[in-house]
């Protein structure tokens, strides 16, 4: 359908006011440590042209536009999509200065263009999609914004190698001598990825209160009818044999409408906070 798609101004400038959305004081307690997010380079593209938002170094929430000639064929789910991170192919086609770079020291997002966006999440036929709309465009973009947020705290694995030294010198020390006394230090443990979910959700719903409201509504409405289906569903599963509907791995979107809800009601201003600490066995 948007094989000879090429873009319009409204796609562009719909990209441009996401970004602006992500910037706006309101929401400086979602993203409070701007750092983490001012050299994320946002990636979109059309039949003919990838489209780039390089940030500027100088001035964080401004971007140089760039755009450069491509010759791939973009498959249908990557023009109804965002993503933190970007198609492999289209990976392959970024500048050099931006491809060889770590996704931590240059994180991407990307998706496609407003109009194929809508256009095809349409014609996904769903019973109820919120996705359907330019308020939910932009409800989308600062989603990924919300993940590439959590993904710089880095606290699904080991990250700080000091303190990753500090403990393998503990442990070995002790096994050296069992009568040594061990320190008051904090011993942290790897959060699961799909916190980071529920923190891109909660970006996206505080986004949509603040600033699309019907795109909210759209979306109380299509989670309550995902949640009913659910709740049926998991009334009739042995756990003992077939995983929870809750399962962060298998079903991360539905593991973030329950526990993301929830801690948005319960921690309207703290869920930032809350969210990007590090779980830990002594405080």
């Amino acid at each position: 359908m948007f094989k000879n798609y090429l873009a319009t101004k409204t796609d562009l400038e719909a990209i441009e006011e996401g970004l602006k959305t992500v910037w706006k004081p309101e929401l400086n307690f979602v993203f409070r440590k701007k750092g983490l997010i001012a050299s994320t380079v946002i990636v979109s593209y059309d039949s003919k042209y990838i489209y780039l938002w390089i940030p500027l170094r100088e001035k964080p929430g401004q971007y140089r536009f760039r755009k450069i000639l491509h010759n791939t064929t973009i498959p249908p789910e990557h023009h109804r999509g965002w993503s933190a991170g970007v198609w492999e192919k289209m990976e392959q086609l970024l500048p050099a200065s931006i491809r060889k770079a770590s996704k931590f020291a240059i994180p991407r997002i990307g998706g496609g263009l407003l109009k194929p966006f809508v256009t095809l999440q349409k014609d996904m036929g769903l019973e109820i999609n919120p996705y359907t709309t330019k308020e939910s465009y932009l409800a989308t973009i600062v989603h990924e914004f919300g993940h590439i947020y959590w993904q710089q705290h880095k606290l699904w694995w080991y990250s700080d190698k000091k303190e990753n030294l500090r403990y393998l010198r503990l442990a070995r020390l002790l096994y050296a001598h069992p009568n040594v006394n061990v320190p008051q230090i904090p011993f942290y443990l790897p959060n699961i990825h799909a916190v980071g979910e529920i923190y891109a959700f909660c970006a996206e719903y505080t986004a949509g209160t603040l600033f699309w409201p019907t795109h909210c509504k759209n979306c109380d409405k299509f989670i309550q009818w995902r949640l009913k289906n659910l709740l049926d569903v998991e009334a009739k599963t042995n756990l003992d044999r077939v995983d929870s509907v809750l399962e962060p791995t298998k079903y991360p979107h539905d593991f973030s409408f329950v526990f993301g809800k929830i801690v948005l009601t319960r921690y309207p201003q703290l869920w930032p906070v809350i969210l990007t600490r590090r779980p830990s066995l002594i405080d």
